[in-house]
């Protein structure tokens, strides 16, 4: 397949598009967390999820991933198994295109939300991610290829067919991709750069998918847990002097580094860092010790915090890393020890308005 032929999309993929181009999105006015309080907490999935969750666009359903397959759960109801999987690490769901794309293996499949038009895209390497476009229509997929001593990771675009496929940029000898985000535009990825046996990103990128246009934007220190706003225009990450050893504090900037602020006050073991569709707030949580972690949202100006609960997690590991995923409507969310790399049961936090 020649990877830069342009990609003739079937014509149920062109109306959908057009649609959504023509679609008035209400999105949610912001709220502090002084105008919320929590309402509910409860666990909503009690088998092992390995995915982190991800949302239907409405916020009528999340998806994840297991060890048995790829399961869709409405807001309140029991998970449904609508097709197999080994080791399904991630779980992207299109917002205009209402398809899945689920990692399984290192494969990447598509599929709908009810199980139908099952197919796995042709790609030149093993996946590590992949997320949907914030139009919907474009793949972004890290792949590692090359043997496993000496690994090459790089960063491609496809369509939801795999007719068209493009190299968009290759990591250096020695380095792996990580943390794969969107700009809201559409027209930029951002991804960090890390030593091979190391998950500490000590690079952030920014990238242009149509040509090469890269920009690295300023971290205050290696990092984890990167995550960009969704307006695209501020970022967070855990940093500080004990990063190799996971603790440090929960750090706020613009994308250029400047306006930065710390969100915790004390340094800690902090992970499942996550905005809300809003862009601001930030959820996360602080592992206190190898049975327990306090789940937190703070105003993404560091001008109040809500406490959430006191989760007592399921598996007693003090290397653990947590997972959230906020509902479009920023209302839920999701969290619990299914990382991709680690699993447990899904909870949910309900809020509503003071």
């Amino acid at each position: 397949m020649n990877p830069s032929r342009r990609a003739v999309l079937p014509l149920s993929l062109i109306t959908a598009l057009a649609l959504t181009a023509c679609e008035v999105r209400r999105e949610p006015a912001p709220e502090s967390t002084r105008q919320l309080r929590v309402a509910a907490v409860h666990r909503i999935v009690e088998q092992p999820a390995l995915s982190p969750a991800s949302w239907s666009p409405d916020g009528s359903r999340f998806a994840f991933g297991d060890e048995t397959g790829v399961y869709v759960v409405p807001a309140e109801g029991s998970p449904r198994r609508i097709g197999p999987a080994a080791v399904a690490t991630t779980v992207s769901w299109s917002r205009p295109l209402d398809l899945l794309a689920v990692v399984d293996r290192g494969a990447v499949l598509i599929l709908r939300p009810d199980g139908s038009r099952r197919h796995r895209i042709d790609l030149p390497g093993f996946a590590t991610a992949a997320v949907w476009s914030p139009g919907g229509d474009r793949l972004a997929t890290i792949l590692r290829r090359g043997s496993a001593g000496a690994p090459a990771f790089e960063l491609w675009l496809a369509s939801p067919n795999a007719q068209f496929r493009r190299l968009v940029v290759r990591a250096p000898a020695g380095m792996a991709m990580r943390e794969l985000q969107w700009f809201p535009n559409g027209l930029y990825l951002f991804y960090g750069l890390s030593r091979l046996d190391d998950d500490v990103v000590t690079e952030a990128w920014k990238v242009r998918v149509t040509y090469p246009d890269r920009q690295r934007l300023p971290l205050a220190g290696p990092a984890l847990q990167v995550r960009l706003a969704p307006t695209g225009r501020a970022i967070a990450y855990v940093t500080g002097d004990a990063i190799e050893d996971g603790k440090g504090r929960v750090v706020v900037s613009k994308v250029d580094g400047k306006g930065r602020f710390t969100v915790t006050e004390r340094p800690g073991r902090y992970s499942g860092l996550a905005w809300s569709p809003q862009g601001d707030k930030l959820a996360f949580a602080e592992v206190t010790d190898e049975a327990h972690a306090e789940i937190w949202i703070a105003d993404g100006d560091a001008s109040g915090r809500l406490s959430v609960h006191s989760y007592a997690l399921e598996f007693s590991d003090p290397s653990l890393s947590l997972s959230m995923a906020w509902s479009p409507d920023g209302r839920r969310l999701l969290f619990g020890t299914n990382s991709g790399t680690f699993q447990g049961p899904i909870w949910m936090a309900v809020f509503e308005r003071q």
